[in-house]
């Protein structure tokens, strides 16, 4: 290119010592950045690759320019496009993915082509320092070679997959590098967290669980739950790769489902299990189980209800915990489906540094059926990607087995090994309820129905009808609403209540969303769904006679609701499930022949790819290699209207936390804890509270709550009264 060899010394980062003799060398950085993100890549076998990219990533800062905004003046120096020219020039035509990683190393991978702000445009036009040096050893393998053994089936889909990779091992060993040197203290905390192998998290997972086997009350469901995890033992030993565990609900799926991760872990080689869970509600559930079993600095609970577009995630809350969530950097890791699946495509280094976490680990995606099957497609292909390229295992972990491995899908998962020697008998012999259909319900008459039983519970479709629905029984005994309109500590509370309840064989009517089905351990005799998905029946199913106890079968009673779900995605799930019933009316609607017809129909007519993902970036296989990185990343959301965290501070521990947050110069712990007493309000219902005068906003970014008229302690926020105000709120 032209370029001249540099002989003077250049800087990667500077101290407040202006004679430059503690300041970070470029090449320094450079080597240092190399090393990190070769070892990252050879986990995938691109060691050679992540070399490339660490030498190159910071090559343009090989400039006087640079060294004088360094020193202070007002200066802005392109550094990554150099090094981006560099590597589409000295790489061939593969080069070109260098070119994307380097080029977005600061501010995110960027879309193909020759518009201002895409790659190709920014190759061709953006300005670099005139006196830009090579310095000895940056150089890019003319000759590099995808690790890929076979062809892959997706080639464009597999390329960009691969790019994103290497722009994780690149963003990661960059920021680990420079922490050491700019925050060295931090990156003693990073690094001196002692944490126990994979060995030692299965031998202490295996001896609490002969400790619970020994203690648990002798009954044939605990019989049929040591069977499950015998089975999980014995297929532990199977090569990598596809595994699905279809266990009823209640059959022991999460301790199960983590024995079988931790051995298959060992046996080969495997360096740390991901558990990924669709709900946020029952997160902290699951990490709080593990962590009792593992050890809590082994385990690491990750999602983000308090996340800026563009923030760098949960940095600062319990320091080390805080460090490990931004590359998962911890040997077991408990996220939600929309943490893990999005960060798969997205093309921020702050959501991207971890993925080369993922490679070589065990991914157990509980209720694998959850995955939003417009998504269903660019998922199936990205775990395909994970298995087939970076040694991954992945297990399908549901009690409604949904068909992912269906001729009729076009992107099926290949060869999914049931763990479960027979499941079919499994179901049998777990059935715990009967399935009864009530036709069409009133509120009303529903409620009524409600009123003459003296346990049950009750899941609505909307958080609308339960709040209706209990208005009509609010004043009968031992009546409970829940839904996410209350903050997590209220639900927790009003579930403490209602297990003393249930134990105590008192009165207990409770009207919920559908949010007490994921994962939520309570037993009642009898449950009532709003008419919906076949996998959500089987949810709520799971809620009735889970231990077992009753002489004879629980009752499942499903209705059609008065009101239901305006959610086209809804209707067609209750539509599927009704033309499933029909299409088999002597089969158990619950069990596994149904479940396969009901999410054969379901994917049958349902686009899989809404948004052409996988079609787009295929076709992103040209010369030019054009992947719409940034594009694919701002589409691909599971949920389009994520809303906002709301702060209810109706108790003294959040208002204390509220206090704090106004001062501290470091929020983030403090938010986490404020995830507590905080609940997701949409962007419309944000938008109405503010106009009646009912929020506060602190750093006019977090929403507190001050008209408490606005949040009923029996059903939690209620937006229509947030413009009535309490007498006393209107005193100063």
């Amino acid at each position: 290119m032209g370029y001249e060899r540099g002989k003077m010394k250049y800087y990667a980062h500077s101290t407040d010592n202006s004679d430059k003799s503690d300041w970070q060398g470029l090449e320094e950085h450079l080597r240092n950045v190399a090393s990190l993100a070769s070892g990252f890549a050879g986990a995938f076998g691109a060691s050679d690759w992540g070399k490339a990219a660490g030498l190159l990533h910071d090559a343009g800062k090989a400039s006087q320019e640079f060294i004088w905004r360094l020193e202070g003046k007002p200066l802005r120096v392109n550094h990554s496009i150099f090094g981006a020219r560099l590597g589409r020039d000295e790489g061939g035509r593969l080069g070109q993915m260098l070119s994307y990683i380097i080029a977005g190393h600061h501010g995110g991978l960027p879309d193909g082509g020759i518009q201002d702000g895409q790659l190709h445009y920014r190759l061709r036009h953006e300005r670099i320092p005139a006196d830009v040096a090579i310095l000895p050893g940056v150089t890019c393998p003319a000759a590099l070679q995808l690790p890929f053994s076979k062809r892959p089936a997706n080639p464009g889909f597999s390329l960009s997959f691969f790019t994103r990779m290497l722009f994780s091992c690149l963003t990661d060993a960059d920021f680990l590098d420079t922490e050491a040197f700019c925050n060295p203290g931090q990156s003693c905390v990073r690094s001196g967290n002692h944490r126990s192998d994979l060995g030692i998290l299965r031998d202490a997972l295996n001896g609490r669980l002969a400790e619970l086997a020994r203690d648990a009350a002798p009954s044939r469901v605990n019989r049929l739950r040591q069977t499950v995890l015998a089975d999980c033992r014995t297929r532990a030993g199977d090569e990598p790769g596809f595994f699905s565990l279809t266990v009823p609900t209640g059959g022991g799926k999460t301790y199960s489902s983590m024995a079988f991760a931790l051995d298959h872990a060992v046996t080969h080689g495997l360096r740390r299990i991901i558990y990924a869970i669709p709900f946020t509600s029952i997160i902290e559930q699951n990490a709080g189980v593990f962590s009792a079993l593992l050890g809590k600095e082994n385990v690491l609970e990750h999602h983000c209800n308090y996340m800026g577009k563009d923030e760098p995630e949960e940095r600062g809350y319990d320091r080390w915990r805080g460090l490990a969530a931004e590359n998962w950097d911890a040997p077991v890791v408990v996220t939600t489906n929309v943490q893990f699946f999005e960060s798969l495509f997205s093309n921020k280094p702050s959501r991207c540094r971890k993925l080369h976490n993922i490679t070589r680990s065990v991914i157990v995606l509980d209720e694998a059926q959850a995955i939003p099957t417009e998504y269903l497609e660019p998922c199936l292909c990205a775990l395909r990607e994970l298995v087939d390229h970076y040694g991954c295992s992945v297990v399908l972990c549901t009690a409604t087995q949904p068909a992912v491995d269906d001729e009729s899908l076009r992107t099926r998962l290949p060869d999914v090994r049931e763990i479960i020697a027979d499941p079919s008998m499994l179901y049998t012999d777990l059935r715990r309820t009967e399935v009864t259909f009530a036709g069409r319900l009133t509120d009303a008459a529903l409620a009524g129905q409600l009123d003459g039983l003296t346990q049950v519970l009750c899941i609505v479709g909307t958080k609308a009808q339960a709040r209706a629905v209990f208005d009509l029984l609010h004043e009968r005994e031992g009546a409970f609403h829940l839904s996410t309109n209350m903050y997590p500590e209220h639900r927790r509370r009003t579930l403490d209540d209602i297990r003393r309840r249930l134990k105590d064989n008192r009165p207990c009517r409770v009207i919920s969303t559908s949010l007490i089905e994921a994962g939520v351990d309570v037993d009642f005799p009898v449950v009532y769904r709003a008419m919906a998905g076949l996998d959500s029946i089987a949810q709520a199913a799971g809620r009735c006679n889970r231990e077992g106890r009753l002489d004879g079968l629980g009752m499942v009673v499903v209705y059609e609701p008065e009101n239901p779900p305006r959610m086209p995605w809804l209707q067609r799930c209750a539509s599927r499930a009704g033309e499933t019933l029909r299409s088999l009316p002597e089969e158990d609607p619950l069990g596994l022949t149904a479940m396969r017809r009901y999410f054969g129909l379901l994917y049958d007519v349902q686009e899989l790819d809404k948004k052409q993902i996988v079609k787009r970036l295929n076709a992103s296989v040209g010369k030019d290699l054009l992947f719409p990185f940034r594009e694919i990343a701002g589409e691909f959301r599971f949920i389009e209207d994520e809303g906002t965290a709301l702060i209810v501070p109706k108790e003294d521990e959040a208002e204390e936390l509220v206090r704090q947050l106004r001062f501290t110069e470091f929020p983030r712990p403090v938010l986490r804890r404020l995830q507590q007493y905080s609940v997701t309000a949409r962007s419309r219902d944000l938008a109405r509270l503010r106009s009646d005068g009912a929020i506060e906003m602190i750093r006019d970014t977090y929403p507190v709550l001050r008209n408490m008229a606005a949040y009923s302690d029996n059903v939690g926020l209620c937006v229509d009264a947030g413009g009535v105000w309490e007498a006393e709120g209107l005193i100063a």
